[in-house]
């Protein structure tokens, strides 16, 4: 097994526990509609984190499974930021 082949495999298993990860907490925002137990400060800095990271892999590295991981993380980490402050009471 190639060395490139070992990062794309451990590339997908980030991509997949990613979205797992983000998944449960978007589907409770969604459901319950309520945010108040989630620091909105805590949720701008991922925000942040994971934009710069993703700037990151487009600018820097040109990998795609890296660009597709760090945008996920960038997509579900803005979705839930976004429904924080839409929920927040």
């Amino acid at each position: 097994m190639s060395q490139y082949t070992l990062w794309n495999i451990l590339l997908w298993i980030v991509a997949t526990c990613t979205m797992i990860s983000y998944l449960p907490q978007v589907m409770k925002l969604l459901k319950t509609k309520k945010s108040r137990d989630l620091s909105i400060q805590s949720r701008i800095l991922w925000v942040v984190s994971s934009l710069s990271y993703t700037l990151y892999a487009v600018l820097c590295s040109h990998d795609f499974m890296l660009i597709f991981e760090t945008s996920l993380e960038f997509a579900f980490c803005l979705i839930i930021l976004s429904l924080a402050i839409k929920y927040r009471k």
